[in-house]
């Protein structure tokens, strides 16, 4: 299982701190809501690459066990979108930077990839705003719908927007 966690932190300074950084405690298994006092431990960690515009880094992921039902979870920060390389800030960068029509860093096929992706969601977007009471239609011009749907995620937070758009639904953002 995954557990998005705001640091509070960028990604380099995610990267310098390492294994010391301030990991989430629990008072419950997010999982069987048992005491977590006794029943979750660090499982350990291991490191995945972080790619954000002009740096790619390894980092740590912590992972913890639940002793009572052996579940173990994965404390992801909340820059990263869970399962991509790249960072939130990065993908979200890309694709803006393609509906401007300004030119982009990196390659044509990763973003042909983000922006496919970006459309599949829209509506999953979309349904997520209006459930936190804004009152608007799509219409049928998708570049139109992405630019709107880009500015609300900027205005509303990209991290916050990831934290509390998991779990809306049954997927997360960017999946296939």
């Amino acid at each position: 299982m995954i557990i998005l966690h705001d640091f509070g932190i960028s990604l380099e300074e995610y990267a310098i701190n390492g294994k010391k950084n301030k990991f989430p405690t629990f008072d419950k298994c997010p999982n069987c809501n048992c005491v977590a006092s006794g029943n979750l431990h660090r499982h350990g960690y291991y490191w995945r690459n972080a790619i954000a515009e002009e740096k790619e880094v390894k980092i740590p992921i912590c992972r913890i066990i639940c002793l009572s039902c052996k579940k173990t979870f994965s404390i992801i920060p909340d820059f990263l979108i869970p399962y991509f390389q790249h960072s939130l800030e990065a993908i979200l960068k890309r694709i803006e930077q393609f509906l401007e029509k300004k030119k982009s860093k990196g390659s044509r096929q990763l973003l042909a990839f983000y922006w496919m992706r970006y459309q599949k969601k829209l509506r999953w977007i979309h349904s997520f705003f209006v459930d936190l009471g804004e009152e608007m239609g799509l219409s049928n011009d998708m570049k139109k719908e992405a630019i709107k749907y880009m500015k609300m995620i900027r205005d509303f937070g990209e991290s916050l927007f990831l934290r509390r758009l998991w779990g809306h639904l049954s997927s997360y953002f960017m999946a296939n």
